[in-house]
């Protein structure tokens, strides 16, 4: 069989959210890019998730790259509110902005867009099987097309926005990077189902997300209910894997509620899916390697969010991906920049995931209206969770409230302690590789503590 080559300057692997991101911002510095997806070109957007992405994400991505906002049809329904219910006796609710989206039909749209541009060329039913080296140096992958025949196409930068697959970054030996996982930890996963429902008659979550556990759910599990208009819904439930939830099925247990609370309901779309749920890679990039969203693991642990994070790693990967081809420097040292980036973008959002997943594993459901009710957690505090900003608990004014339950108070500053360490450290990311390996035995002790 004929090996046929293909060259270019990117080659982006996946045309999710991150990679059609990525390819569109290289088509505006006129960079020639071949992206490809395994996917035929009709399914690339579609995603089974939540479907709710944040507008300040794509707000902020068309203020730096003029690609457009989710507008019209693409938009299910704008959301007012944000309701919480860790117990069924008590529920807490703020005010928050976010949409419910077609992520199929923004992700067309997206697509389209890419003919705007002659330095980018889009290949569908194009798999990626495997990553190519030479020298120590990743130079292209080996495609597998819809026909069965094996290509190989080599660039100068190959971009992974494959997902939580990450099909290039795995296949990257540790003699030539060992500085990112080529393989995700059980406990770094997090597994979901989720339906699209429609109801008999307009249902009562109009405008609303919600976040609620149920007995029938394994901890630290969460039951979605996004509105989608007027008679439809986004709903699902996941959780972080754990050796306790590990046998637990995502789908068994989402028919179960969805008969309990929506018993006339008719099904229109059901998919399983799987998610990150750490922090970000320690490092995204190689010499002649970067990698962007869920490949990245930039997804954020408490909400499953990854939309928008996906948006602007790759707007970010973009800027520092075009002065490496114009600099001729395809080095890691010089793709360097865009880790400091990141990691002060979205250290924090992990690390607050993570102390919160942690208390989720050590403290009973039971104990949250306790907190809530004594207000040892404020609605202040679960904006800034839910906006990733800086939490603040004074032990000293709340320390009597908690007086019932000293070890539960000890449990929450523990973990909020915890994210704190890790922002201090995202935000003093090493600013060369060479102090890369002293930066992250601190980063690893600190995930490892328990609350």
């Amino acid at each position: 069989m004929l090996k046929q080559h293909i060259d270019t300057d990117v080659l982006i692997v996946g045309a999710g959210p991150a990679g059609v991101s990525l390819a569109i911002n290289l088509g505006k510095r006129d960079i020639s890019t071949i992206l490809i997806d395994q996917k035929p070109k009709r399914e690339v957007g579609y995603k089974p998730c939540g479907d709710a992405l944040s507008p300040n994400s794509t707000r902020r991505l068309f203020e730096l790259s003029g690609i457009m906002q989710p507008r019209g049809e693409e938009i299910a329904e704008n959301l007012a509110s944000a309701h919480f219910r860790p117990v069924l006796d008590f529920e807490l609710s703020i005010d928050f902005t976010s949409q419910t989206i077609d992520r199929l039909k923004y992700g067309q749209r997206l697509l389209k867009s890419l003919t705007d541009y002659a330095s980018v060329t889009f290949k569908p039913n194009h798999k990626a099987i495997e990553t190519i080296i030479e020298n120590s140096i990743v130079v292209g992958c080996k495609i597998r097309q819809s026909n069965g025949k094996i290509i190989s196409i080599y660039a100068k930068i190959v971009a992974d926005c494959s997902g939580i697959t990450g099909i290039v970054r795995r296949t990257i030996p540790d003699s030539v990077c060992n500085k990112f996982s080529k393989k995700l930890l059980k406990q770094e996963t997090i597994v979901s189902y989720r339906e699209i429902i429609e109801t008999s008659k307009p249902h009562d979550y109009q405008k609303q997300m919600r976040i609620e556990y149920h007995d029938e759910m394994p901890p630290p599990g969460y039951f979605w209910i996004f509105s989608k208009g007027e008679k439809q819904l986004n709903i699902g439930v996941g959780w972080l894997l754990n050796d306790n939830n590990k046998d637990s099925n995502t789908k068994t247990i989402l028919e179960i509620l969805r008969k309990k609370i929506f018993p006339d309901s008719k099904v229109l779309d059901g998919a399983g899916d799987t998610l990150p749920g750490r922090l970000p890679q320690y490092s995204m990039v190689c010499d002649g390697f970067i990698t962007c969203g869920d490949a990245a693991t930039l997804v954020n642990p408490i909400s499953g969010e990854g939309h928008g994070p996906a948006l602007l790693s790759a707007y970010y990967a973009s800027e520092i991906v075009e002065l490496a081809i114009r600099n001729q420097d395809l080095s890691e040292s010089f793709l360097w920049k865009y880790n400091i980036k990141i990691w002060k973008e979205y250290g924090y959002d992990g690390g607050l995931g993570i102390a919160v997943h942690k208390l989720l594993n050590s403290v009973p459901f039971s104990d949250f209206s306790f907190l809530f009710e004594k207000g040892i957690i404020s609605q202040e505090d679960v904006d800034s969770i839910m906006y990733s900003t800086a939490v603040k608990l004074p032990i000293a004014q709340k320390v009597f409230k908690g007086l019932r339950k000293p070890k539960l108070l000890i449990k929450v500053a523990k973990g909020l302690l915890l994210a704190e360490k890790i922002k201090k450290l995202s935000q003093n990311y090493p600013e060369k590789p060479e102090k890369f390996d002293r930066w992250v035995k601190k980063i690893k002790k600190i995930e490892r503590k328990q609350i």
